[in-house]
C-alpha cells in the first residue's frame, strides 16, 4: 500500500509571473500523478484570457474570461456547460448599455425583482458584469 513517503518531495520556491507550481493530482492515471499548473491558473489572468477593446455584437460569442467592450451593444454568453464558468464583461462604451444575452433562459441576476430568471440582462454604461456559471445557469454576481 503506498504511503505519504511515497510521493516525490517538492521543493519550495518563490512563484513569479506564470510560473507552474506541482500539484498532486487523485485522478491521474500512470507512474506520476504530479502535474504542473500555471500560477495565472490559479491566481489570475493571462493574455489569452483577456480580449478587447472589442465591438460586441450579436453573433459574437464571449470566449475569454475577460472582454472589454468599446462600442457594441450585445454580448452571447457561450453555452453554460462549456469549459469558460468565470466570464467579466467591462463595458467601457460611455454611451449605451450591453445586452447580455444567452442562447436558454438561464441568466440570474440580483438586480432583477426575486432573482428572476431572464435571457437577456443589461449591462449599464460604465460598468462591469462578472458571470458565473454553475454548468446550468448564468449568474451575474456584480
Amino acid at each position: 500500500m503506498p504511503t505519504l513517503d511515497d510521493l516525490p518531495t517538492l521543493a519550495s520556491f518563490t512563484p513569479t509571473g506564470d510560473d507552474l507550481l506541482p500539484i498532486y493530482d487523485l485522478t491521474g492515471t500512470g507512474s506520476s500523478k504530479v502535474r504542473k499548473v500555471s500560477l495565472n491558473q490559479i491566481n489570475g489572468v493571462s493574455t489569452s484570457d483577456v480580449v478587447g477593446p472589442a465591438v460586441l455584437s450579436n453573433a459574437t460569442a464571449i470566449a475569454t474570461r475577460i472582454t472589454m467592450n468599446s462600442s457594441g451593444t450585445t454580448a452571447l454568453l457561450p453555452l453554460a456547460s462549456g469549459v469558460l464558468r468565470d466570464i467579466i464583461i467591462m463595458n467601457g462604451n460611455a454611451g449605451s448599455a450591453v445586452a447580455v444575452t444567452s442562447g436558454a433562459t438561464n441568466l440570474y441576476s440580483s438586480a432583477t425583482s426575486g432573482c428572476a430568471v431572464a435571457s437577456t440582462l443589461s449591462l449599464p454604461a460604465a460598468t462591469t458584469g462578472r458571470f458565473l456559471s454553475d454548468g446550468t445557469n448564468w449568474y451575474r454576481t456584480h
